[in-house]
């Protein structure tokens, strides 16, 4: 019989439930951040023309350290706000083409946020498991 915790989890998947998540936010952030990310460096994007590369680069820079931080657990919350941030940046940069986002931007709060409360009601539920 393996050891297990207090919830009746073997002590192995105690230490890989972590990992799963966190590739899990990867794999969904990756989802987020790939067109926008794209538009943004792409040397053949028509947001060359609306925005410099420094406000092109620091959006950029926002999604890639945001869905970074956002997979390691410990980190989050804080990708999740770099990431509320860089979509938000995005957002704005795009209306000023002109063009309509329709309801994309806010399915992918959505997903980002179904995501980071997760693992802040895994980290509550585990506090309250293993008190001290």
């Amino acid at each position: 019989m393996l050891p297990t915790d207090a919830a009746g989890l073997p002590a192995w998947r105690q230490k890989v439930m972590p990992w799963i998540m966190g590739l899990v936010r990867l794999g969904a952030g990756w989802v987020v951040v790939n067109a926008p990310l794209a538009e943004l460096v792409d040397k053949g994007s028509f947001l060359r023309v609306l925005a410099g590369m420094p406000l092109r680069m620091t959006i950029a820079a926002l999604y890639a350290v945001g869905l970074a931080l956002f997979a390691w657990p410990r980190t989050c919350f804080y990708g999740y706000g770099l990431l509320l941030l860089a979509i938000g940046g995005f957002e704005w940069l795009w209306s000023r083409t002109g063009l309509s986002s329709g309801l994309l931007p806010f399915r992918f709060v959505a997903v980002l946020t179904v995501l980071a409360f997760g693992e802040w009601l895994t980290r509550r539920v585990q506090r309250r498991l293993y008190p001290g």
